[in-house]
């Protein structure tokens, strides 16, 4: 297991509307900050991601259900993904999402972990 933190919320990172959590490492730019979520994961290039694997936002466990074919690489390089809690669509699925189950949001807080499988 791989063990990242919060470290900034951006003012605009969570919609009660959306169903979608974009996050980036501290690279992010000062444009994509204010809708980001800034983590600090020491070893994310070794992190990987397969349907049926679980991800934890604190305490809350989360199942993956489709994996984008650039998420990898974007949590690897920038410890970038859109991390998305609805069903995935047929057809355009977002090519750096990570899918979950349950479909809800999870309650997030600087200084909480991120706990990848």
């Amino acid at each position: 297991m791989i063990t990242g933190k919060i470290t900034a919320i951006g003012k605009e990172a969570i919609d009660a509307d959306e169903k979608l959590l974009i996050f980036f490492d501290n690279s992010a730019t000062k444009g994509l900050k204010p809708y980001a979520i800034i983590q600090d994961v020491p070893k994310a290039d070794a992190i990987t991601l397969n349907k049926g694997d679980e991800i934890r936002f604190g305490e809350a466990k989360y199942t993956v259900t489709h994996v984008g074919n650039t998420a990898l690489k974007g949590l690897h390089e920038i410890q970038h993904a859109s991390f998305i809690f609805d069903e995935v669509p047929v057809t355009d699925s977002i090519v750096n999402g990570v899918y979950l189950t349950p479909f809800e949001v999870p309650q997030l807080e600087v200084g909480m972990t991120i706990t990848y499988p």
